[in-house]
């Protein structure tokens, strides 16, 4: 990872300045979160200054009132003081510098509160190819290009991203078979959820028509019922064992480059859930190092049972030397169902073939493997872990949240665990009110839901359709709420997401359930501060409030007076971690006159001006060019 850019690399004008600024819930100076100011009692003029102070811009503390400011200044990572630029003006000293907004909107720091980072890293070329296509044919294509520039004869062409929602079928073994060669290929789909093989890789994983698929797997059958080379749920399992491992530095470069995305989207922190201890190693040699410039929360893998979580947490070492600010292991997520699109989730009502789906849990029964869902729930309880249950079916989040509740016993709120539900796509009423009374949280998935719109209507029926990812019952019910993409399952686009929990409208303009929009203030906050919540950190993040983490987001237009439409035409233009500029989207080096005019406030005699490309030093622009390259 390139080094955190420096404060004074500051944005000279990402975007033209927006006319016109509402002033309902603004923050007045004499309520402005801030220290004293230079001058006033208790203030000490120089040792108050900022360090740099972001103005010219929609500021949203994001707190509870959903407060309105203009200016934020910033000293030592965190938060100064927020308020008019007048009262933040006070804050400008001869070393202060500025960052112009240039009429934008400034917000805390997205929490993606759901994204697998290696993978979203490791998703793209030259670790795998791409395989979203329209076709078949056009997949094929992909496959024989990648098998005709191999590095060797025979070696793995790993791919990822084919879509049933697109193709008109899964590609199969003999769709692959006819241009691989002697290539073993295996290619995941968008979702995580079903992986397709050729022939050569059935036969090293020593997959045939006998093959008894693990508990919740699927393994797809032609007529004559024989293995067509897609493999669904915990039945891929049977190829990634044979399948050879990313090396410690491929899954190195795989995190720098998931983080960079990351930047560009101006997330700041992300949980990370399920991974395993190697990963974690090396998630805290970069903390150690300075390398891991992003809020991670990790959720350590579980396995499918008892066993295998008690064997994960007996070697399981907390870490040391490491700032839980940077990197905290919270808990532990557990994998207990499908998903709709797969009829794997588990439903208390069939789907139209008459199957329910079922829990993908070890156990030779139903019930027994409900036991064991609820003995690994309460083995993390024991442990005091925090758990993340992906849970899609309405059976399955039933069955999770009575399990939570059983194990938590008369000191939850003691032990303030913060469990969550992952997906959480169809609760019941019934169902939230519990969660909200024992503090439950729901890791919704706007995003997963532009994708999706009603295309599942045939197969979850029209009700379920209008209700998927409740995010208004949800709240209204009391619930913590946060948003989470599941990147790379789709990409971490937070803003789509913001427009798709507003507007509940698909890809394809279909809306899914006018009943469960949301306003601004609240899907916002799904991705900010009821994400800190999950986190137990909505004491130092999460909001733009004095003594919070600077941690910042700054997009290229006014998201309070802007229909929800354009919501994913909007551009990140600057992302700061703990005040420092870690990502500016490259844009014009000239800063337009009105965003010139707005810096006036802010320069007095004696005081520093903007920086300017012309000086000799590089601009955030061009070094963000540099970053992403």
């Amino acid at each position: 990872m390139a080094p955190e850019m420096d404060r004074r690399q500051v944005l000279r004008g990402a975007a033209a300045v927006t006319a016109g600024t509402a002033t309902a819930g603004m923050l007045p100076a004499a309520t402005a979160h801030a220290d004293p100011a230079p001058g006033t009692a208790g203030g000490t003029g120089r040792h108050r200054d900022a360090d740099l102070i972001i103005h010219n811009g929609r500021v949203l503390v994001l707190d509870k009132h959903f407060r309105k400011a203009e200016a934020v200044a910033i000293r030592d990572g965190r938060i100064l003081a927020v308020g008019s630029a007048r009262d933040v003006q006070r804050y400008k000293g001869r070393r202060t510098e500025l960052l112009d907004a240039g009429g934008g909107t400034v917000l805390p720091g997205i929490n993606d509160s759901h994204v697998h980072l290696v993978s979203q890293g490791l998703n793209i070329p030259p670790f795998n190819i791409n395989v979203d296509t329209a076709t078949i044919e056009e997949l094929v294509a992909v496959v024989r290009t990648a098998a005709n520039e191999a590095p060797a004869p025979d070696s793995w062409i790993r791919g990822r991203g084919w879509q049933e929602l697109r193709l008109p079928r899964p590609p199969v073994a003999a769709d692959l078979d006819a241009v691989s060669g002697n290539h073993p290929v295996v290619l995941g789909d968008f979702s995580g959820h079903a992986t397709a093989v050729n022939s050569i890789v059935l036969r090293l994983a020593g997959i045939t028509r006998d093959t008894v698929p693990p508990p919740g797997g699927v393994i797809d059958k032609d007529a004559s019922g024989e293995p067509t080379g897609v493999l669904r749920e915990s039945a891929a399992g049977l190829v990634s064992r044979v399948v050879p491992p990313f090396t410690r530095e491929e899954r190195s470069q795989g995190i720098d480059a998931g983080i960079k995305v990351l930047h560009a989207m101006g997330v700041t922190s992300t949980t990370e859930p399920g991974i395993n201890l190697e990963t974690l190693a090396l998630y805290a040699e970069k903390a150690r190092a300075g390398a891991l410039p992003l809020r991670l929360t990790a959720l350590l893998g579980s396995g499918r049972g008892p066993q295998s979580l008690r064997d994960i947490l007996a070697e399981y070492e907390p870490l040391r030397d490491v700032d839980p600010r940077t990197l905290r292991v919270a808990g532990v997520k557990v994998f207990a169902d499908g998903i709709p699109r797969f009829r794997t989730a588990w439903m208390n009502k069939p789907y139209p073939n008459g199957a329910n789906g079922s829990l993908t849990i070890d156990g030779a029964s139903p019930d027994e493997q409900l036991a064991n869902l609820h003995e690994m729930i309460k083995i993390a309880v024991d442990a005091d872990l925090q758990i993340g249950t992906h849970a899609c079916g309405d059976a399955t989040t039933d069955a999770t949240v009575a399990g939570y509740v059983k194990a938590g016993g008369q000191h939850w709120r003691r032990a303030d665990l913060r469990h969550y539900v992952i997906h959480c796509n169809f609760p019941s009423a019934r169902t939230l009110r519990t969660m909200a009374r024992h503090d439950i949280g729901a890791n919704l998935n706007a995003e997963i839901l532009y994708l999706q719109g009603r295309v599942l209507e045939p197969i979850i029926g029209r009700e379920l359709t209008e209700y998927q990812w409740p995010y208004r019952s949800a709240l209204q019910a009391g619930v913590q709420v946060t948003s989470g993409s599941d990147a790379p399952v789709v990409p971490p686009h937070w803003l789509r997401g913001v427009m798709t929990a507003m507007l509940r409208e698909g890809a394809n303009g279909g809306v899914a359930g006018t009943a469960e929009r949301v306003g601004l203030a609240d899907a916002l906050a799904t991705y900010t501060r009821l994400g800190a919540w999950q986190d137990h950190a909505e004491r130092w993040k999460g909001t733009l409030e004095h003594g919070n983490v600077a941690d910042i987001c700054i997009v290229d237009g006014d998201m309070v007076g802007r229909d929800p439409h354009g919501f994913d035409e909007l551009h990140v233009t600057t992302t700061l971690v703990s005040g420092r500029v870690v990502y500016e989207r490259p844009g014009p080096a000239a800063r337009p006159a009105a965003a010139a005019a707005a810096a006036a406030p802010f320069l007095r005699k004696g005081g520093s001006t903007p920086h300017n490309c012309a000086d000799g030093d590089k601009c955030c622009c061009q070094l963000s060019d540099e970053i992403l390259s």
